[in-house]
Protein backbone atom coordinates (compact mmCIF):
# COMPACT_ATOMS: atom_id res chain seq x y z
CA UNK A 1 0.00 0.00 0.00
CA UNK A 2 1.28 3.51 -0.77
CA UNK A 3 2.67 5.49 2.15
CA UNK A 4 -0.28 7.78 2.84
CA UNK A 5 -3.41 7.45 4.92
CA UNK A 6 -5.85 10.33 5.01
CA UNK A 7 -6.84 10.19 1.34
CA UNK A 8 -7.68 6.51 1.70
CA UNK A 9 -9.25 6.29 5.14
CA UNK A 10 -9.84 8.43 8.20
CA UNK A 11 -9.35 6.56 11.47
CA UNK A 12 -9.88 8.55 14.66
CA UNK A 13 -10.92 8.16 18.27
CA UNK A 14 -14.39 9.57 18.99
CA UNK A 15 -16.44 10.01 22.13
CA UNK A 16 -19.18 7.39 22.18
CA UNK A 17 -21.61 9.96 23.59
CA UNK A 18 -21.23 12.06 20.41
CA UNK A 19 -22.41 9.27 18.08
CA UNK A 20 -26.06 8.72 17.15
CA UNK A 21 -27.37 5.26 16.30
CA UNK A 22 -29.87 4.47 13.55
CA UNK A 23 -30.44 0.80 14.43
CA UNK A 24 -31.11 -1.29 17.49
CA UNK A 25 -28.89 -4.12 18.69
CA UNK A 26 -29.55 -7.83 18.26
CA UNK A 27 -29.42 -9.59 21.63
CA UNK A 28 -27.63 -12.81 20.64
CA UNK A 29 -25.01 -11.05 18.53
CA UNK A 30 -24.61 -8.39 21.22
CA UNK A 31 -23.96 -11.04 23.90
CA UNK A 32 -21.43 -12.83 21.70
CA UNK A 33 -19.59 -9.62 20.86
CA UNK A 34 -19.76 -8.43 24.48
CA UNK A 35 -18.21 -11.68 25.70
CA UNK A 36 -15.46 -11.44 23.11
CA UNK A 37 -14.66 -7.78 23.80
CA UNK A 38 -14.92 -8.10 27.59
CA UNK A 39 -12.40 -10.93 27.54
CA UNK A 40 -9.95 -9.26 25.18
CA UNK A 41 -7.20 -6.66 25.54
CA UNK A 42 -7.76 -5.27 22.07
CA UNK A 43 -10.52 -3.95 19.85
CA UNK A 44 -9.80 -5.29 16.37
CA UNK A 45 -12.23 -3.64 13.98
CA UNK A 46 -13.22 0.05 13.93
CA UNK A 47 -16.88 1.00 13.80
CA UNK A 48 -18.03 3.03 10.80
CA UNK A 49 -19.30 6.55 11.45
CA UNK A 50 -20.84 8.89 8.91
CA UNK A 51 -20.30 12.61 9.25
CA UNK A 52 -23.14 14.82 8.09
CA UNK A 53 -23.18 18.55 8.80
CA UNK A 54 -22.02 18.71 12.43
CA UNK A 55 -23.39 15.31 13.41
CA UNK A 56 -21.96 11.79 13.68
CA UNK A 57 -24.10 8.78 12.78
CA UNK A 58 -23.06 5.19 13.38
CA UNK A 59 -23.63 3.29 10.15
CA UNK A 60 -22.04 -0.01 11.13
CA UNK A 61 -21.01 -1.55 14.46
CA UNK A 62 -23.98 -1.00 16.80
CA UNK A 63 -23.29 -4.20 18.75
CA UNK A 64 -19.58 -3.36 19.13
CA UNK A 65 -20.35 0.19 20.26
CA UNK A 66 -22.97 -0.97 22.75
CA UNK A 67 -20.59 -3.62 24.12
CA UNK A 68 -17.84 -1.04 24.62
CA UNK A 69 -20.26 1.24 26.42
CA UNK A 70 -21.34 -1.63 28.69
CA UNK A 71 -17.77 -2.34 29.82
CA UNK A 72 -17.21 1.32 30.64
CA UNK A 73 -15.53 2.69 27.52
CA UNK A 74 -15.98 6.36 26.69
CA UNK A 75 -14.10 6.31 23.39
CA UNK A 76 -14.24 4.19 20.26
CA UNK A 77 -11.91 3.88 17.31
CA UNK A 78 -13.92 4.76 14.21
CA UNK A 79 -13.49 5.00 10.48
CA UNK A 80 -15.15 8.30 9.63
CA UNK A 81 -16.65 8.90 6.20
CA UNK A 82 -18.50 11.77 4.56
CA UNK A 83 -22.05 10.42 4.56
CA UNK A 84 -23.16 12.89 1.90
CA UNK A 85 -20.83 11.42 -0.73
CA UNK A 86 -22.66 9.64 -3.54
CA UNK A 87 -20.14 6.80 -3.55
CA UNK A 88 -21.36 5.77 -0.07
CA UNK A 89 -24.18 3.43 -1.06
CA UNK A 90 -27.02 2.19 1.11
CA UNK A 91 -28.17 -1.35 0.50
CA UNK A 92 -30.21 -3.90 2.44
CA UNK A 93 -29.54 -7.10 4.26
CA UNK A 94 -32.24 -9.70 3.64
CA UNK A 95 -32.84 -12.24 6.41
CA UNK A 96 -32.80 -15.93 5.50
CA UNK A 97 -34.65 -17.61 8.39
CA UNK A 98 -34.28 -21.36 8.73
CA UNK A 99 -36.77 -24.09 9.61
CA UNK A 100 -39.84 -21.88 9.37
CA UNK A 101 -42.57 -21.50 6.75
CA UNK A 102 -44.91 -18.75 5.63
CA UNK A 103 -47.85 -20.03 7.67
CA UNK A 104 -45.91 -19.40 10.89
CA UNK A 105 -46.18 -15.65 10.29
CA UNK A 106 -49.97 -15.50 9.91
CA UNK A 107 -50.60 -15.16 13.65
CA UNK A 108 -48.22 -12.19 13.77
CA UNK A 109 -49.95 -10.55 10.79
CA UNK A 110 -53.34 -10.97 12.48
CA UNK A 111 -52.08 -9.69 15.84
CA UNK A 112 -50.58 -6.56 14.24
CA UNK A 113 -53.56 -6.14 11.88
CA UNK A 114 -51.34 -6.25 8.80
CA UNK A 115 -52.72 -7.00 5.37
CA UNK A 116 -50.91 -9.50 3.19
CA UNK A 117 -51.43 -11.25 -0.12
CA UNK A 118 -49.74 -13.93 -2.17
CA UNK A 119 -47.71 -12.59 -5.09
CA UNK A 120 -45.21 -13.77 -7.65
CA UNK A 121 -41.75 -12.84 -6.40
CA UNK A 122 -41.02 -10.66 -9.44
CA UNK A 123 -44.33 -8.84 -8.94
CA UNK A 124 -43.52 -8.22 -5.27
CA UNK A 125 -40.07 -6.87 -6.17
CA UNK A 126 -41.60 -4.39 -8.61
CA UNK A 127 -44.08 -3.16 -6.01
CA UNK A 128 -41.39 -2.76 -3.33
CA UNK A 129 -39.25 -0.60 -5.61
CA UNK A 130 -42.00 2.02 -5.61
CA UNK A 131 -43.54 1.50 -2.19
CA UNK A 132 -41.65 1.94 1.08
CA UNK A 133 -44.35 0.54 3.34
CA UNK A 134 -44.11 -3.12 2.45
CA UNK A 135 -41.98 -6.20 2.99
CA UNK A 136 -41.92 -9.57 1.26
CA UNK A 137 -41.46 -13.07 2.65
CA UNK A 138 -40.63 -15.94 0.28
CA UNK A 139 -40.29 -19.67 0.85
CA UNK A 140 -37.05 -20.65 -0.88
CA UNK A 141 -38.21 -24.24 -1.38
CA UNK A 142 -41.57 -23.81 -3.11
CA UNK A 143 -41.24 -20.20 -4.38
CA UNK A 144 -44.37 -19.01 -2.54
CA UNK A 145 -44.20 -15.32 -1.65
CA UNK A 146 -46.42 -12.97 0.34
CA UNK A 147 -46.33 -9.18 0.24
CA UNK A 148 -47.07 -7.56 3.60
CA UNK A 149 -48.52 -4.05 3.87
CA UNK A 150 -46.89 -1.96 6.61
CA UNK A 151 -48.38 1.15 8.28
CA UNK A 152 -48.17 4.37 6.29
CA UNK A 153 -46.85 6.40 9.23
CA UNK A 154 -43.04 6.35 9.33
CA UNK A 155 -42.62 5.81 13.09
CA UNK A 156 -45.46 3.28 13.19
CA UNK A 157 -43.76 1.38 10.38
CA UNK A 158 -40.49 1.30 12.38
CA UNK A 159 -42.38 -0.01 15.40
CA UNK A 160 -43.95 -2.81 13.35
CA UNK A 161 -40.61 -3.72 11.76
CA UNK A 162 -39.06 -4.08 15.22
CA UNK A 163 -41.99 -6.18 16.40
CA UNK A 164 -41.66 -8.32 13.29
CA UNK A 165 -37.96 -9.09 13.79
CA UNK A 166 -38.55 -9.80 17.50
CA UNK A 167 -40.95 -12.51 16.31
CA UNK A 168 -37.97 -14.61 15.16
CA UNK A 169 -34.85 -13.08 16.77
CA UNK A 170 -33.59 -15.55 19.37
CA UNK A 171 -36.17 -18.17 18.34
CA UNK A 172 -35.06 -19.19 14.87
CA UNK A 173 -31.62 -19.27 13.33
CA UNK A 174 -31.10 -16.88 10.45
CA UNK A 175 -28.37 -15.47 8.26
CA UNK A 176 -28.06 -12.10 6.63
CA UNK A 177 -28.02 -12.23 2.86
CA UNK A 178 -26.98 -9.43 0.49
CA UNK A 179 -29.96 -8.09 -1.44
CA UNK A 180 -28.07 -8.77 -4.69
CA UNK A 181 -28.30 -12.54 -4.08
CA UNK A 182 -31.39 -13.73 -5.91
CA UNK A 183 -34.06 -16.04 -4.59
CA UNK A 184 -33.04 -18.51 -7.30
CA UNK A 185 -29.43 -18.54 -6.12
CA UNK A 186 -30.51 -19.07 -2.52
CA UNK A 187 -32.66 -22.00 -3.59
CA UNK A 188 -29.72 -23.36 -5.58
CA UNK A 189 -26.98 -22.97 -2.97
CA UNK A 190 -28.62 -23.03 0.46
CA UNK A 191 -28.38 -26.37 2.28
CA UNK A 192 -31.29 -25.56 4.60
CA UNK A 193 -34.98 -24.86 4.13
CA UNK A 194 -36.45 -21.55 5.20
CA UNK A 195 -37.87 -18.21 4.15
CA UNK A 196 -36.28 -15.04 2.83
CA UNK A 197 -37.43 -11.70 4.27
CA UNK A 198 -36.90 -8.64 2.08
CA UNK A 199 -37.27 -5.34 3.93
CA UNK A 200 -38.26 -1.84 2.79
CA UNK A 201 -35.49 0.03 1.02
CA UNK A 202 -34.70 3.18 2.96
CA UNK A 203 -32.76 6.19 1.69
CA UNK A 204 -29.69 7.74 3.31
CA UNK A 205 -31.81 10.77 4.15
CA UNK A 206 -34.21 8.50 6.02
CA UNK A 207 -31.28 6.90 7.89
CA UNK A 208 -30.31 10.39 9.10
CA UNK A 209 -33.93 11.03 10.12
CA UNK A 210 -34.03 7.76 12.06
CA UNK A 211 -30.71 8.49 13.80
CA UNK A 212 -32.06 11.84 14.99
CA UNK A 213 -35.34 10.34 16.20
CA UNK A 214 -36.45 7.98 18.94
CA UNK A 215 -37.48 4.95 16.89
CA UNK A 216 -34.66 2.98 15.26
CA UNK A 217 -34.39 0.31 12.59
CA UNK A 218 -34.18 -3.30 13.71
CA UNK A 219 -30.68 -4.73 13.81
CA UNK A 220 -29.17 -6.10 10.63
CA UNK A 221 -31.26 -4.45 7.91
CA UNK A 222 -29.18 -1.52 6.66
CA UNK A 223 -25.94 -2.28 4.82
CA UNK A 224 -23.58 0.47 3.72
CA UNK A 225 -21.08 0.03 0.89
CA UNK A 226 -17.88 2.08 1.10
CA UNK A 227 -14.39 2.01 -0.37
CA UNK A 228 -11.28 1.17 1.64
CA UNK A 229 -12.96 -0.25 4.69
CA UNK A 230 -10.35 -0.78 7.40
CA UNK A 231 -10.16 -4.00 9.44
CA UNK A 232 -7.85 -5.58 12.03
CA UNK A 233 -6.53 -2.43 13.69
CA UNK A 234 -5.45 -3.59 17.15
CA UNK A 235 -6.23 -0.93 19.76
CA UNK A 236 -6.00 -1.42 23.51
CA UNK A 237 -9.44 -1.39 25.09
CA UNK A 238 -8.12 0.12 28.33
CA UNK A 239 -7.18 3.27 26.41
CA UNK A 240 -10.84 3.65 25.43
CA UNK A 241 -12.08 3.86 29.02
CA UNK A 242 -11.06 7.49 29.59
CA UNK A 243 -11.79 10.35 27.20
CA UNK A 244 -9.16 12.66 28.67
CA UNK A 245 -6.20 13.36 26.41
CA UNK A 246 -8.14 12.42 23.28
CA UNK A 247 -6.05 14.74 21.09
CA UNK A 248 -2.81 13.06 22.15
CA UNK A 249 -4.37 9.63 21.73
CA UNK A 250 -5.34 10.55 18.17
CA UNK A 251 -1.80 11.75 17.47
CA UNK A 252 -0.47 8.43 18.76
CA UNK A 253 -2.98 6.56 16.62
CA UNK A 254 -1.85 8.41 13.48
CA UNK A 255 1.79 7.55 14.22
CA UNK A 256 0.84 3.92 14.79
CA UNK A 257 -0.98 3.73 11.44
CA UNK A 258 1.86 5.40 9.54
CA UNK A 259 4.35 3.03 11.11
CA UNK A 260 2.27 0.05 10.01
CA UNK A 261 2.10 1.38 6.45
CA UNK A 262 5.81 2.26 6.29
CA UNK A 263 6.71 -1.24 7.47
CA UNK A 264 4.52 -2.95 4.85
CA UNK A 265 2.08 -4.26 7.44
CA UNK A 266 -1.01 -3.11 5.52
CA UNK A 267 -2.63 -4.84 2.57
CA UNK A 268 -5.37 -3.48 0.35
CA UNK A 269 -7.79 -5.73 -1.55
CA UNK A 270 -9.97 -4.45 -4.36
CA UNK A 271 -11.48 -7.81 -5.24
CA UNK A 272 -14.24 -9.64 -3.40
CA UNK A 273 -12.82 -11.98 -0.77
CA UNK A 274 -14.13 -14.77 1.45
CA UNK A 275 -12.63 -14.93 4.95
CA UNK A 276 -12.82 -17.90 7.32
CA UNK A 277 -12.59 -16.42 10.83
CA UNK A 278 -10.67 -18.39 13.45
Amino acid sequence: MINYTSKFFNLVLLRISDIKLHENTEFNRLRNIYDRIAGSRFLMNPVIVGRINNGLILIDGANRLSSLREIGCKLVIAQVIDYTQKKIKLRNWDHLIYDINLDCFKFFFAEMKLGFAGVRHSEGEAIMKNKLNSLMISDIENNRSVLVSLPAGFNKMLYVLNSFTKFYFGKYEFDRSEEEITLGDLKKYSRRKGVLVEFPRFSKEQIVKIACGKNKLPAGISRHILDNRVLHVRYEINKLKEDSGIEQKNNDLRKYLLNKIDNNKVRQYSESVIVFDE
